[in-house]
């Protein structure tokens, strides 16, 4: 039953649902971050992770009253990190900037070189607030900054907005860049006594946020100040070029196949006119069949892929011996939002990787009060298996997404992720990601984001007036908790086993339109991680299981346990100079049983035609084949990997069917139902729940130290309850109405106790209501009718 609530952004969490004690005051106490064995260790050997929130822009300079205000709001929550996040963006009167009276930059100045006295005093107090109640930070260099014509630039008329893609190779902006890592990080807090470089509350510094080479410029061409910038990549692209070939000629030959050369007659080296394939958001796709797409032949998209490899490496090397020579003693990330293999290769440098992605995102522009969206889902209905057969393919699953760079030996966190509440049911999403992290064995997750305000009381608690400001989602924050103690504490196992996507440098030469498809089944049941080869094409890695990335025919995987073969390239190098026919039949001839569509042995693997299997975007069948090898190889019983329609992990704790709409976590230490509850629901053997709700996400958990006691949430769709909803094809247009709701449980609790005690509890942990049970012969059983305004609940059994 809709229900109204309300969720105030700094009212700390109280009672049973005050999840402080996940936390381990002060920030810091166990020495710096530091990397092991692939995962972050504080430096007394403790295990570190991070689950948390990014503030942006404003947000990252509150009033003091604020700060102290957000920081025991959070700690509350179970929040443990904050991204300090686009702390430098613009000015503006609200919203995605930053304030025009406090703000970091002083960008009053005429330069974005100084900051601002008060701005800077407003975000020293908020690190120190954070960093007394046990919450670390992410520290961000570049994320929103504008360069001014005041920045003595290398141009004329200084662009208006962000220098994505610019910022790796202009080398007055690498300047511009080191010496605000300089300013920042090495002066001394004086609510600290510590500068952040010193400071073991900062757990990780990034050198850029959501950019690369690859990212492109299309988008931005036409814009004030963006054509020198370009001319100096295009110019850039032409000397390497030049290097590598030396002539015109030379060029020409490389890039001609089957009698057609991709040179045009207007393009020389020489003179700087060979122009760069041009991406606007993430790198863009290529065919490894041959076939140009968008105009870019393969061999020019193999050498730009060598070129910007080349150019992000040398920006980040850059950046990151600059940030040690500081004294920055903490793991380093380099960028995050990275898609294809070569970016995310080239990313490869820093200490951690990170990743953001989202679902149900709106489009720009944003218009809060009308958000348009394209391809609207509910989470526990959408089949990662089938995702793609709209042939969109960066439409996608966030655990998808976010494994497209996590990479063997590095320590993983996703920065930023939501399921923005665009969609009423969208409560799975969080503790979904939460889980299949646990069984990844990531190290953080960081939602994006808490609110883009710098003041406590500006935003109201029975409205969204911004979709990307979630401090008032109910599905989020009526979860966090669960979800924090989920993930701080390992809830859900680990992996069994673990799978590497194998990588040679000529894969990074190409990417497939269905380059994800390992990641749509692999990550659901087990470990998976990428493993780029440096040296040759040989994988000597020690996973159960190693499979090619098959973007040409080449890499050698004799070594591993386990391995799994196909190629979309009947080549062996992405230039397609070299010939890859055969290959895989030879390898066929190790294996003694016939697959409809793969031949399988005791330690192979091979797909006969990959490209029609898989090349409509349905990767069921590849799924389907995948866990047959696993299966014979004993990798999975019979009850485990692809069960029916349900991905089961390998631990047998996470259970997602999409076809029933139905998401499980069954372990020792909790338990979780999200989606349809036809049937009923068992938590565990003694709580059992029967519900009519449409939908609803049912979260148990043993109180901390305390046996037969459990937090209970019980929510179905959540939002603003005069919503409207109009959909036309592809895209649904959201229009916010109303106020505040969560659907709140109708049905019954049954409880297997001599007897129990249910209470109802506000968004805070408050006592509202004590909820009548009745005696039955083997238990207790409570009515809920969905009329009290809440969704969280204290059960005690005795």
């Amino acid at each position: 039953m809709k229900q109204r609530i309300k969720i105030d952004k700094t009212a700390p969490n109280k009672g049973v649902l005050d999840f402080s004690y996940l936390l381990d005051a002060p920030a810091g106490k166990h020495g710096f971050t530091e990397v092991r064995d692939g995962h972050l260790y504080f430096a007394d050997g403790t295990r570190a992770k991070f689950i948390g929130f990014n503030l942006p822009t404003r947000s990252n300079t509150p009033d003091h009253h604020t700060a102290e205000l957000l920081a025991e709001r959070f700690a509350s929550l179970g929040v443990n990190v904050i991204r300090l996040h686009a702390a430098d963006a613009p000015l503006g009167a609200s919203g995605w900037s930053s304030s025009l009276e406090n703000p970091l930059i002083d960008y009053d100045s005429g330069s974005s070189r100084f900051f601002n006295e008060k701005g800077l005093d407003r975000f020293d107090y908020l690190v120190a607030k954070l960093k007394e109640k046990g919450i670390y930070l992410q520290i961000d260099l570049l994320v929103a900054r504008v360069f001014q014509d005041g920045d003595d630039l290398e141009y004329p008329d200084a662009p208006t907005g962000f220098y994505k893609t610019f910022s790796h190779f202009n080398e007055r902006l690498i300047q511009l860049q080191q010496e605000f890592a300089t300013k920042l990080l090495c002066r001394v807090n004086p609510y600290t006594g510590l500068a952040l470089i010193d400071d073991p509350a900062v757990m990780t510094i990034q050198i850029n946020n959501e950019d690369s080479v690859f990212r492109g410029t299309e988008d931005i061409k036409n814009e004030k100040g963006v054509e020198p910038y370009r001319q100096e990549l295009q110019r850039r692209f032409n000397r390497f070029l030049l290097a590598k070939y030396d002539t015109r000629k030379h060029l020409a030959g490389a890039w001609t196949f089957n009698g057609v050369c991709a040179l045009g007659e207007e393009e020389d080296p020489e003179a700087g006119t060979v122009h760069f394939p041009e991406g606007s958001f993430y790198q863009v796709n290529n065919n490894p069949m041959g076939e140009w797409m968008g105009g870019v032949s393969p061999a020019r998209y193999a050498d730009f892929m060598d070129f910007g490899i080349s150019v992000n490496r040398r920006y980040y090397g850059t950046m990151i011996d600059h940030v040690r020579s500081l004294g920055a003693k903490v793991p380093i990330n380099t960028s995050n939002l990275l898609n294809g293999a070569a970016d995310v290769y080239s990313h490869t440098d820093g200490d951690i990787m990170m990743n953001n992605t989202y679902f149900n995102h709106p489009m720009p522009p944003f218009h809060q009060e009308t958000l348009v969206v394209p391809g609207m889902r509910e989470y526990v209905t959408s089949n990662p298996l089938t995702v793609h057969k709209d042939g969109i393919f960066l439409r996608t699953e966030m655990l998808q997404m976010a494994t497209t760079a996590v990479v063997a030996g590095k320590p993983f966190i996703l920065s930023e992720w939501n399921e923005y509440g665009v969609n009423p049911f969208h409560s799975t999403a969080f503790i979904s990601m939460a889980a299949y992290a646990c069984l990844n064995d990531w190290d953080g997750l960081m939602l994006y984001c808490y609110h883009t305000s710098e003041s406590w009381n500006d935003q109201p608690d029975d409205v969204i007036t911004d979709i990307f400001d979630a401090y008032n989602d109910p599905s989020l924050i009526c979860q966090f908790g669960f979800m924090a103690a989920l993930f701080l504490g390992s809830l859900v196992r680990p992996a069994e086993h673990q799978v590497d996507l194998v990588f040679t440098k000529n894969d990074l030469k190409t990417l497939p339109s269905s380059f994800s498809m390992p990641n749509t089944f692999l990550p659901y049941i087990t470990s998976m991680r990428n493993v780029f080869l440096e040296q040759g094409d040989t994988y000597t890695g020690d996973a159960d299981v190693a499979v090619t990335a098959g973007f040409v025919n080449n890499g050698d995987l004799s070594q591993a346990k386990h391995a799994v073969y196909f190629a979309w390239s009947p080549y062996r190098d992405a230039m397609r100079h070299a010939s890859g026919e055969g290959r895989l039949e030879r390898l066929a001839e190790q294996t003694d049983e016939e697959l409809s569509d793969a031949k399988l042995g005791d330690k192979l693997l091979v797909f006969n035609d990959i490209a029609s299997l898989a090349g409509h975007g349905d990767y069921t069948a590849f799924a389907t084949t995948m866990d047959a090898a696993f299966k014979r190889w004993g990798l999975l019983p019979n009850d485990r990997g692809l069960v029916g329609n349900a991905l089961v992990s390998d631990t047998g704790e996470l259970s997602f069917d999409p076809i029933a709409g139905t998401f499980r976590i069954n372990t020792e230490e909790c338990s979780y139902f999200s989606g349809n509850p036809d049937g009923g629901i068992t938590l565990t053997k003694d709580i059992t729940l029967n519900l009519s709700n449409e939908r609803i996400s049912a979260a148990l958990l043993p109180l901390n130290g305390v046996s037969e006691s459990y937090t209970l949430t019980l929510i179905g769709p959540t939002g603003m309850d005069e919503t409207i909803f109009t959909t036309d094809g592809f895209i649904t247009t959201v229009d916010h109405q109303g106020k505040l709701y969560a659907d709140t449980p109708e049905g019954s609790l049954f409880v297997r106790s001599k007897s129990a005690t249910l209470t109802a509890l506000d968004t805070v942990g408050t006592p509202i209501s004590h909820i009548e049970g009745t005696p039955v012969n083997d238990g207790v059983i409570f009515g809920l009718d969905g009329t009290i305004p809440a969704v969280n609940f204290l059960l005690k059994l005795k």
